[in-house]
């Protein structure tokens, strides 16, 4: 049961678009700069590959246990002041990672970002579906991809220049500016709606397994939405796992080094900007079926050309396939689930649905490793990509049906 809400309160809609996703841009470059620093600040200080590799355990730890009861807290809340308190919390986290002289001080300050990202993924839609009115969305999401994937690109090059010197600190403090910059960008933004409110209910687990039975009863009412999500999810873990081996493929099937592997990056990264900007353009006239069904099924058959790959050229087409409609695949999810489900409990159903997907990436990354190991990476490379041709095509089924 679709809530179209907009905001017509606040008619200087333009000033609002530009000031949201300037702090998006600004804090996405942050991000990217981030995962480069902490990887040199971390192997630096331990030398272990290990320790590195626990870099991506520690936040998927994070979501696990946060995840399920975060949505009963965001949804009761203001979105904007929770995004104010975030955004604070995770400069000052940033801020003092240098600081940190020890591994375990890195991952405990790394697990407190991670709580923070995913009490901002359930509190930023709602808020952004709100203060965005329902014709303007599709474009909006479209400009919001199109900056985040431009610092995809541009993220990880502005953190190699200025750690010319192997220093991570100055890249840390600037990402910790983005998020101080973000949070004045939501300060400047309206306040577009209000939490519920604490519950009338005692006892907190009583009102988050009162939250799980609204979101599950929400799903059985739209279920189309359910199993466009679930392929979707689907999709993503098959995905997932075969970019854990990405670096692996390169150099083992495609044979080449860290700068031709870097080229493949940056291609992937140009295809993504680019499908981001052809959907702002086209925002009007592309049909949501069309970029969730099409753009999903174009998008992974640009993964299994890539997988096929035995060139560099053939490898990179492969990939700016998948980032223009992989592009336009997420924009057009994104939209979607603006239109399903009421921003009040956006929240709620998207805690149900994160901890099981999480759950799926662990195991089939280490499925996928030994899979890779055992058969080969190429083999695993395809296999996935199959699976997510396969997954698309239902997806292409379930769209037109609607």
């Amino acid at each position: 049961m679709p809530l179209m809400q907009t905001n017509e309160k606040h008619p200087p809609l333009r000033r609002f678009i530009i000031i949201l996703v300037s702090g998006v841009g600004v804090s996405s470059i942050g991000d990217f700069m981030y995962l480069v620093a902490i990887n040199i600040l971390v192997i630096d200080t331990t030398h272990s590959a290990a320790a590195v590799a626990g870099l991506w355990a520690v936040s998927r730890i994070a979501a696990l246990l946060v995840g399920p009861w975060a949505g009963s807290v965001t949804d009761r809340l203001s979105k904007r002041r929770l995004l104010i308190l975030i955004e604070l919390i995770r400069a000052a986290l940033i801020a003092s990672l240098p600081f940190a002289s020890t591994l375990a001080w890195i991952y405990v300050i790394l697990f407190c970002l991670g709580i923070c990202s995913t009490f901002f993924g359930n509190a930023f839609l709602p808020y952004q579906t709100r203060l965005i009115p329902d014709v303007a969305r599709k474009r909006v999401n479209a400009l919001t991809s199109t900056l985040r994937y431009s610092a995809f690109v541009t993220g990880p090059a502005l953190a190699g220049l200025l750690m010319v010197h192997g220093n991570p600190v100055l890249p840390l403090e600037i990402d910790a500016v983005s998020f101080l910059l973000s949070a004045l960008s939501f300060l400047v933004l309206p306040r577009v709606e209000e939490g519920s409110g604490a519950p009338k209910r005692s006892g907190v687990w009583r009102v988050v397994v009162a939250d799980w039975r609204e979101a599950f009863a929400i799903l059985r009412a739209n279920r189309r939405f359910f199993i466009l999500f679930a392929l979707n999810a689907a999709i993503g873990v098959f995905a997932l796992t075969a970019d854990t081996q990405e670096v692996v493929f390169a150099r083992q099937a495609l044979h080449l080094g860290q700068l031709g592997y870097s080229m493949l990056v940056e291609f992937a990264g140009v295809g993504f900007v680019a499908g981001s900007l052809i959907v702002m353009m086209l925002a009007k006239r592309a049909k949501l079926s069309w970029l969730i069904g099409g753009g999903r099924l174009l998008n992974v058959a640009g993964y299994l050309l890539f997988a096929l790959a035995h060139s560099f050229w053939l490898a990179a087409f492969g990939l700016i396939v998948l980032g223009i409609f992989g592009s336009a695949a997420s924009v057009g999810f994104t939209t979607y689930t603006q239109t399903m489900i009421l921003t009040s409990h956006m929240g709620r159903v998207n805690s149900v649905m994160t901890p099981p997907l999480q759950v799926m990436n662990l195991l089939f990354i280490l499925l996928g490793g030994a899979a890779a190991t055992a058969f080969g990476v190429r083999s695993l490379m395809v296999c996935m990509a199959l699976l997510m041709v396969a997954a698309a095509s239902v997806m292409v089924g379930v769209t037109r049906d609607g």
